[in-house]
């Protein structure tokens, strides 16, 4: 009888173990819920020592590796630059913000433990402009063809791995934004990559990633926090499997450019419409700078858009390994023609980019109150909503968008805001007036890190920025600034690039496969 006791005793006590709950130390500041660098760190396994004198914090688990920087938005995990929704805060110990930690350490940490993941059973590509929008210009080639030519070579390393494909275009035409995303809905348990590529200023140059800002954060580009930035969108049903994919594709087009950290910009939050209004999880990225005279030599090779489709392919396969246990890989390089090797993994950085691109934000002197433990549970995540994306009368913002129709309007639907219950708070902390609550005993080994999934539950929205209503509207897509002329001038040198003034471009023609399918408009809107 005693030795049944006791074996009921220990029964009780293993499955007892993992209901316990982890108390993290939490903060408000300027009205936003943060948690402390301590209990981060002793919940995610990372050794900790509190930062003493420097702006830097440098740490490692058992996986990972972070370096944090204070009063910044920029993260590097494993040697990838992340820019983050809001800036690390703090004087004695670092604060979090929870937004980060729900939307992005989480998901990137241990995307295993997403609660909505789901078997993907393939990819919605998606060529950037096309037809009557060139998208950027070089002295070689426009945007548009170099965009599609990629999207081919995707669609048939993707094929070849086993995923099915379905293009937005296949041909030199013009599709809607809203139209992408709905064509995009018509493939459910698929994910969307936007390919594009970029323009700015001469100088600038490097890779970037973007997925949707989640609910209550502004975009990487933007000062203000607006109201259309606390509404609901469809793609924000899907944060954390946008975050994880982003993650993963960007960690392998960066390794095209091995120890130059300065050509990671990083994996960023934008409301582009093809991310925004989009039912599968999406990601636009964009392969390199077209204004940049090196740059844009580069991109016009076809075997650095075969490197960059297979940097994309790898990410995305590995992504769709992660969210449905498949063990799909890219077939070897070396055995075809044409395909070159993937490059060496890209070494850990040690030392960030001394110019850090995040936004900075003043916000003052710390206040510190509420702190209210959590219990552990799952990630809360807003419920799946059918959402019917217009398949025209877009708010296209090209130089052509004379050739969109104009008569009818799309607006973003609005949906109600679910009640998610708060974790309670420990019998021990006060309801005002407490100090962060700081954990004990940090872990430096992640065997030994709590194994139940994270719950803060939905941080609520925040109130917009004074004046933001006066700040510019986002731009649908990435913007493009073409400092070459697109438009013939006898007067000029700078005319408009053409076949003849052009490197020689000959996409890969589109496989015809039952796997494969593509779905394009038959004429141009």
């Amino acid at each position: 009888m005693v030795k049944a006791r006791l074996v009921f005793a220990c029964v009780c006590l293993f499955f007892s173990l993992p209901l316990q709950a982890f108390e993290w130390g939490t903060a408000t500041h300027n009205g936003r819920e943060y948690v402390t660098l301590q209990s981060f760190c002793t919940f995610y396994g990372f050794s900790y020592q509190m930062p003493a004198g420097n702006d830097f914090f440098r740490s490692r688990n058992a996986a990972h590796s972070i370096v944090l920087k204070l009063g910044t938005s920029d993260l590097y995990i494993d040697g990838v630059h992340y820019v983050m929704s809001f800036p690390v805060e703090g004087d004695r110990d670092w604060l979090i913000s929870r937004m980060d930690v729900i939307k992005l350490f989480d998901p990137v940490l241990r995307p295993t433990e997403i609660s909505d993941r789901h078997s993907i059973r393939g990819v919605v590509i998606d060529a950037g402009h096309g037809g009557s929008d060139n998208g950027a210009a070089s002295r070689l080639g426009y945007e548009k063809t170099y965009t599609l030519d990629t999207a081919f070579r995707l669609q048939e390393l993707l094929r070849r791995a086993g995923l099915k494909v379905v293009l937005t275009r296949s041909t030199d035409v013009f599709v809607d934004l809203y139209e992408r995303a709905h064509i995009a809905s018509l493939y459910p348990d698929y994910c969307f990559v936007s390919i594009h590529y970029n323009s700015a200023t001469p100088e600038a140059r490097g890779l970037e990633t973007y997925c949707l800002s989640p609910r209550g954060a502004a975009s990487t580009s933007s000062s203000y926090l607006t109201r259309s930035d606390i509404q609901k969108l469809p793609g924000n049903d899907y944060d954390a499997s946008n975050i994880v994919l982003a993650s993963m594709v960007h960690s392998e087009i960066v390794r095209l450019n091995p120890g130059d950290q300065t050509a990671d910009r990083g994996v960023k939050r934008a409301r582009f419409v093809v991310i925004k209004q989009n039912v599968l999880p999406a990601i636009l990225v964009e392969g390199g700078f077209v204004s940049n005279r090196m740059e844009a030599a580069r991109v016009n090779r076809p075997d650095y858009r075969q490197s960059l489709a297979q940097a994309i392919a790898r990410g995305v396969i590995h992504f769709a390994n992660v969210m449905g246990n498949k063990r799909l890989s890219l077939p070897d390089s070396n055995s075809d023609e044409g395909m070159p090797p993937a490059p060496p993994p890209r070494a850990i950085a040690v030392t960030p980019p001394p110019a850090p691109s995040g936004l900075a934000r003043d916000s003052g002197p710390i206040k510190k109150s509420g702190g209210s433990h959590t219990s552990v549970a799952n990630p809360a995540s807003a419920p799946s909503t059918a959402v019917t994306t217009p398949s025209t009368g877009s708010t296209h913002k090209s130089k052509k968008s004379k050739k969109t129709a104009s008569t009818s309007k799309t607006s973003t639907p609005k949906t109600s805001t679910s009640a998610v219950a708060t974790a309670p708070k420990s019998p021990s902390s006060s309801d005002s007036g407490a100090t962060p609550t700081k954990t004990t005993g940090a872990v430096s080994d992640s065997s030994k890190a709590p194994s139940a999934p994270l719950n803060l539950s939905e941080p609520s929205p925040p109130t917009p920025t004074p004046g933001a209503d006066k700040a510019p509207p986002e731009p649908d897509e990435p913007p493009t600034v073409n400092i070459y002329s697109t438009k013939p001038d006898s007067s000029s040198d700078d005319k408009k690039p053409s076949p003849s003034d052009s490197a020689p471009l000959s996409p890969v023609p589109a496989p015809s496969s039952s796997s494969t399918t593509n779905a394009a408009p038959s004429s141009q809107p």
